[in-house]
Order: structure tokens, then sequence, then C-alpha cells
């Protein structure tokens, strides 16, 4: 039986090249190290390196054995993260979403459906996200497409229509809606955590600048004291309604529709088969 640490060293080696470099990133002692590679080469049966006056590298059997000893140690990780993933789903149900608006309606619901449970969620890409519902990290996923899987259910869950607000005092504040081509130029204030928001402003109006706020707090004061204009999205703007939350119904702004069809984002709530029969979750 050969020892995880052994294997580990076996890598660390093959990634530094040297002894002095791996043993530093190992924070070994090359004696040490020199035993532990001389132990493996024992328990392998063969010989690994290539032995001169000033210098140890790897054979053709050592290239292989660490060729194996980083697939061994990629699955030996890959274990450990299926499993604390299996252990947090029981206590937890985590939820990972491209944008930020549906999340401010769908983790209330399960919060009422599930009060005994805890609810994370986070904003990533489309790939954080797909990979994560594979690797048991989120126990629902929401995209801006349907996912064609058959280990999946895909349903339709909801759309967000993006909003500009403006200042009363802008030259667009008294139209009925606007198109990214008449507001491409403006500059924005923008959050930091929109997802797929983010990049559809950026190539719908390219010569737009966009002041990005991680505060969410900052950011409406900023938007509360400024002539800029900013985002926001019929969800959030239902979200805050709901929530009562200070400082978003702002007196002298307006929102006005953003009419372009790509303002308009349809999502997809999407979960393993067993998950989406063991919560009963639907829009």
């Amino acid at each position: 039986m050969i020892d995880i640490y052994l294997l580990e060293q076996l890598d660390a080696f093959a990634r530094y090249g040297t002894l002095s470099k791996a043993s530093e990133e190992l924070h070994l002692t090359q004696p040490s190290l020199t035993r532990s590679m001389q132990k493996l080469e024992e328990l392998l049966g063969v010989p690994i390196f290539e032995r001169t006056k000033n210098k140890l590298s790897l054979n053709e059997n050592g290239l292989l054995a660490a060729d194996y000893a980083r697939r061994i140690l990629n699955e030996e990780q890959h274990m450990i993260d299926h499993l604390r993933a299996l252990e947090r789903s029981k206590k937890t149900i985590a939820v990972g979403s491209v944008g930020p608006g549906p999340l401010m309606e769908f983790i209330p619901s399960l919060s009422a459906l599930f009060p005994d449970m805890s609810i994370i969620s986070e904003n990533k890409s489309e790939d954080e996200l797909i990979s994560g519902l594979r690797n048991n990290q989120y126990q629902f996923i929401i995209l801006s497409r349907p996912l064609e899987d058959d280990e999946f259910i895909c349903e339709k869950y909801d759309s967000e229509q993006l909003y500009v607000s403006l200042p009363k005092s802008h030259r667009f504040a008294k139209k009925k809606k606007l198109s990214f081509r008449e507001l491409n130029g403006e500059s924005f204030l923008m959050l930091s955590e929109v997802g797929i928001w983010d990049k559809l402003v950026r190539e719908e109006m390219p010569d737009s600048k966009f002041i990005i706020q991680n505060d969410y707090d900052a950011l409406g004061q900023l938007i509360e004291s400024s002539i800029l204009p900013n985002f926001a999205t019929d969800i959030t703007i239902r979200a805050y309604e709901s929530m009562n939350l200070p400082g978003r119904s702002i007196p002298d702004r307006v929102l006005i529709p953003i009419t372009d069809d790509s303002a308009t984002v349809t999502f997809y709530l999407i979960s393993d088969k067993k998950i989406a029969l063991k919560y009963k979750v639907r829009k």
C-alpha cells in the first residue's frame, strides 16, 4: 500500500523539477524528501529516478508514476468534494444563478417551504453552475437557457426585463420606453454582482462607461445623490417594493423599460431528477 503523502511528494517533485524546490513547497527538508522518494521506489519495485552526481531526475518509469500520482490525487480531491457536498446537502440547499434577480424571488420561496434548512446562494458563470450541479455543489441552478440533459429536470422559471433609472432632469426622462441604441454613450452606475446583465449591457452599449460599485449600500447612496443613470429590472423592482427597502424608490428618478429583445431574459430552473422529486419546487 502506497501512502498518499508519497504520491503528493512525487507529484511535487515532478512539478518543480528539483529536490530543493519541491522540499521548499512541501515544507520538508531535502534529506526527508530524498528518503521518501527512496521508500517509494522500494514500494514500486522499479527505479523511477535517474541519478547523476549533481542531479536527480525522473526516468521513464518515474514520469509514468508521476502521471498516475496526479490522477490518484485528483480522484482523492474529487471524492472529498463529493462527500462534503453530500453532507452539506443534508442540512443546506445551495442555489446558483447566472443573475441575481431570480434569486430574489426563489430564495424566499425555498425558505418558506423548508424553514429548517439553511439556504445559500451565489452568482456564477453558466459553466461553473453546470459543473457545480453535476458535482452536487448545488441542488438547483438557474440559467438563461434550457439545459438539454437527461440527467436533469429543466423548467422555464421566469423572465426578467431590464429597466433604466433616470433622474427626472435627464433628457430621456419623459420617454415611455428606451432602446440600447438610444442609451449608448451614457455613463452608468452599476453594481458589480449583476451576472449576465454585465456582459449584456457592455455588448449592447459599447460606447458607454460603467462606474462599478461593490458595496450595495454605497451604490444606493450614489444613486440618490447622482445625476447618472443606473439599472433595475422588473424582478428587483418587485422585490424592493415587497421588502420596503429604503432608498430604492427615489422620488427624483423614473424607471423606463428597455425594449430590445435582448433586454428581456428568460430563466430556467434546473435540478437533478432525484433532487427535484425530493424538494418538489416549482415556480
